[in-house]
């Protein structure tokens, strides 16, 4: 019974997440100038226009084209589509079979692959074949899906396609399907059809055109698994009825198979429900390289004709995509492990939004007028809502009591100054930017007032006046850290990874330093360098006109005796460059030199911001629980519920502005979520430790505690994944510079570099993508190393 009263309850939760959802398409359907938009396309005459108009009340205020929107939604009115000229409902059913399939053989791959392989590496623990699974899985996270299904392109099916067979690309042979040999494909899922149809070769040819897109987006996928799987069975081998399994005599096999796998398995399932709902993410990406006919390649070729309606539909029909999967692995992860609290009884709170959400979809669908007054409903609730609020806290609660409870607003604002300052440009015009410091001012600030703090406090101890005590104390006091360090670093150094990572980035990092010394730029570039854009001079690529569709290869090869024997021009180069050009004219290396710095500065701001935002809302959500958390989490769950590289497409679609500072505003919406939910389950466990509970009691401050007690002991993980996600930002930039978007086409950034390059990949020049690809994957697998390693010596749980 509590199961069945548990699933009704995350079946009924789904409904608000929903319309949190239609609200995010709604805001970002009017973002554009001509709310019409969405509706028409280059052929719609303006009489049409106006009737479009006065249809979906888009002359009307934002509330009621809200109401007339959800309806439309609910009635399967969702747009029409220019790219494919059908109606977004009608289109979405045929091209999801497509990325379903895809997807459904690239979880079979990752998951009978990854299983095996994380329990093989948890029985080998620390010994080489360890090392190398968890190599071979952190490879899979860094590697660049677009770039490594080139690869794979480029070995199997284009070098060794004689042998293997496999196609270059498409869903299947037309040929076959439409002319020799038609068969009916009722479910649009072309392995069943075949098997239903009884064809061994429709099947053959079906299985042979998705072999390499689904192993391309499998491998990312693969790779995560294994090392949630490898982590699961870690603490699962250390159980005491494990020992007592071994204490009896039971093989190591009988004990590993028998017994620690099924409940390694248990936590498992939930990244696998998940990382089925990430596939979305990836098919954007492999569908564009192999053609596929699916709901990726759907998205990428609408972001090209800004085909908004078709974008906004499947921000919706990804939302429900993955809101369904995360809710099948909920359920499912309920009914195998006895232990999770399904959580019989339910707030009022949570009754009341449900059925609000039931009402106001209920009439929506019924008639506009009904939903617009249950809408005016909801609105006097809210505000009435936020009244008592105030009055609660403020008159009957009375948390203002003295000045330092105005922390809270006080952190609120200065989260805002903060992030303001990081996007600042000296270019802005917005007279309240004026009045905000860069972040440059903003640090040297706080690190003056914190030092002038510590000596006036010294000051006031009178520990200036006795230098004697000063020195003793601070050596007593620094002793017991710089032993830390020494043993962290011990720790560290005894990971082969974790250096060959650290190796990595520090390379990567001088590499973009010193960008003007290995690469100089022209004269011509520094003339056009404007001081109000830093992505302006030498961080744009200088086109060589001579060498337009003319691509030069690298006068460096891995053969010769000496490298630079061949490259005599003004940075290196003759007639080609050092590492070859691109189809425009640009050079390659110099891309990849001044690309590094455009990583650097995209990944610092990005992680920075989204960290600092996600830090202050996480804790403050983990610390308080009860309403304020269930808040918290909800508009999380809004954000989560949109696959984030569909959600960062559709935000720079809607906006017309594929400029750097507008994906960066991107990512950080589609990233702090995540990271919120991390931080705040960090402050939910370490708020009812012991130590936090007594400093509660001896009267200290809610600041207090959650800043001084709660705060760093979430250190570790914030450190851990803000290391990781400085790789992880630059393979969604480099994502959606494939795609073309981002800063223009002569931006120094490495994912445009890749797509430049793969237009040719069938003439045999491979130079053109493998080099800035590489880079990538190097950049992404050092940061990911250095964040295992830092995770070693940091948690006391890994340490040896």
């Amino acid at each position: 019974v509590k199961l069945w009263i548990y699933i009704i309850r995350r079946l009924a939760l789904t409904v608000p997440v929903l319309l949190g959802v239609t609200l995010i398409t709604f805001s970002l359907s009017t973002m554009m100038g001509d709310p019409a938009a969405p509706y028409m396309t280059e052929k719609t005459s303006p009489e049409e226009r106006d009737r479009i108009i006065e249809q979906y009340n888009l002359d009307a205020p934002l509330p009621e084209r809200y109401v007339t929107y959800l309806s439309n939604l609910l009635h399967g009115e969702w747009g029409f589509s220019k790219t494919i000229h059908m109606d977004v409902s009608e289109a979405v059913q045929i091209k999801f079979a497509a990325t379903l399939e895809l997807s459904i053989l690239a979880f079979i791959i990752a998951v009978a692959t990854a299983i095996p392989l994380g329990i093989f590496s948890s029985v080998r623990h620390n010994r080489w074949e360890d090392h190398s699974v968890r190599l071979f899985a952190l490879i899979g996270s860094a590697v660049p899906i677009f770039w490594f299904a080139l690869v794979l392109k480029y070995i199997f099916a284009f070098q060794w396609g004689h042998f293997t067979h496999l196609p270059l690309g498409y869903r299947y042979d037309a040929y076959l399907w439409e002319i020799a040999d038609p068969i009916e494909t009722p479910t649009g899922l072309l392995l069943v059809d075949s098997i239903v149809a009884g064809s061994w070769v429709h099947f053959k040819d079906a299985f042979r055109h998705m072999v390499l897109p689904a192993t391309a987006l499998g491998y990312a996928s693969m790779a995560t698994t294994i090392r949630l799987m490898r982590g699961n069975m870690l603490d699962v081998l250390e159980q005491d009825y494990v020992r007592t399994a071994k204490a009896k005599g039971l093989s190591s096999s009988k004990v590993t198979l028998g017994h620690a796998s099924k409940n390694a398995m248990i936590p498992t399932v939930t990244l696998l429900g998940m990382g089925f709902a990430g596939l979305l993410n990836g098919s954007v990406l492999t569908e564009t390289i192999f053609q596929w006919p699916g709901l990726g390649l759907w998205t990428v070729n609408s972001m090209r004709n800004l085909d908004i309606s078709a974008i906004l539909g499947l921000v919706i029909f990804s939302a429900i995509l993955t809101i369904i999967a995360n809710l099948i692995v909920d359920i499912a992860y309920a009914y195998l492990d006895p232990r999770v609290d399904l959580g019989s009884t339910v707030s009022i709170g949570e009754m009341v939004i449900v059925l609000l959400s039931f009402l106001f979809l209920g009439t929506a669908y019924a008639d506009i007028v009904w939903g617009l007054a249950v809408l005016w409903l909801l609105q006097v609730i809210f505000w009435l809502g936020l009244i008592w609020v105030l009055i609660y806290f403020l008159a009957i609660k009375r948390i203002v009591t003295e000045v330092s409870d105005l922390w809270a607003p006080a952190l609120l604002i200065g989260t805002a100054i903060v992030v303001m300052s990081i996007f600042k440009t000296p270019d802005s015009n917005s007279v309240f930017l004026r009045f905000i410091p860069t972040f440059s001012q903003l640090v040297l600030f706080s690190l003056l007032f914190w030092f002038g703090f510590i000596a006036m406090r010294w000051k006031s101890s009178g520990h200036l006046q006795d230098k004697h005590r000063f020195y003793s104390e601070f050596k007593s006091s620094f002793g017991p850290r710089v032993e830390e360090w020494k043993r962290m670093s011990y720790q560290f150094f005894r990971n082969p990874l974790a250096v060959f990572g650290l190796l990595i980035v520090i390379t990567l990092l001088m590499v973009s330093l010193f960008a003007p010394i290995l690469a100089p730029p022209s004269e011509t570039q520094l003339e056009r360098d404007d001081p109000n854009d830093p992505w302006d001079g030498p961080m744009r690529m200088e086109e060589n006109f001579e060498f337009n569709h003319n691509l030069q290869p690298p006068c460096i090869t891995w053969l010769s005796l000496n490298p630079l024997e061949n490259c005599t021009g003004e940075r290196g180069e003759e007639n080609g460059f050092i590492l070859g050009s691109t189809d425009k004219g640009y050079d390659i290396y110099y891309g990849i030199v001044w690309g590094s710095k455009t990583s650097l500065d995209v990944a610092i701001k990005v992680v920075f911001t989204g960290t600092f935002i996600a830090v202050v809302i996480g804790v403050i959500s983990g610390y308080y629980g009860g309403r304020i958390d269930e808040i918290v989490m909800r508009i999380t769950d809004v954000f989560m519920a949109i696959p984030g590289l569909v959600l960062a497409l559709a935000i720079i679609a809607v906006t017309d502005d594929p400029s750097i500072s507008n994906l960066m505003y991107a990512l950080i919406i589609v990233w702090w979520p995540g990271f919120t939910r991390i931080i705040r389950a960090e402050a939910l466990r370490i708020r009812k430790l012991p130590y936090v509970e007594a400093a509660r009691a001896a009267g200290a401050s809610d600041f207090r505690l959650i800043f001084i007690h709660v705060l760093p002991n979430c250190i570790t993980s914030i450190i851990v994944i803000a290391t990781m996600d400085m790789g992880g930002i630059v393979l969604s930039l480099a994502g959606l510079g494939f795609l073309g978007f981002g800063g223009g086409p002569d931006l120094a950034e490495w994912g445009k570099l890749v797509d430049y390059g793969q237009g040719h990949l069938l003439a045999g020049e491979t130079w053109a993508f493998f080099y800035p690809g590489l880079v990538i994957a190097l950049w992404a697998l050092g940061f990911y190393l250095l964040g295992d390693g830092l995770r070693d010596i940091l948690d006391p749980r890994q340490r040896d």
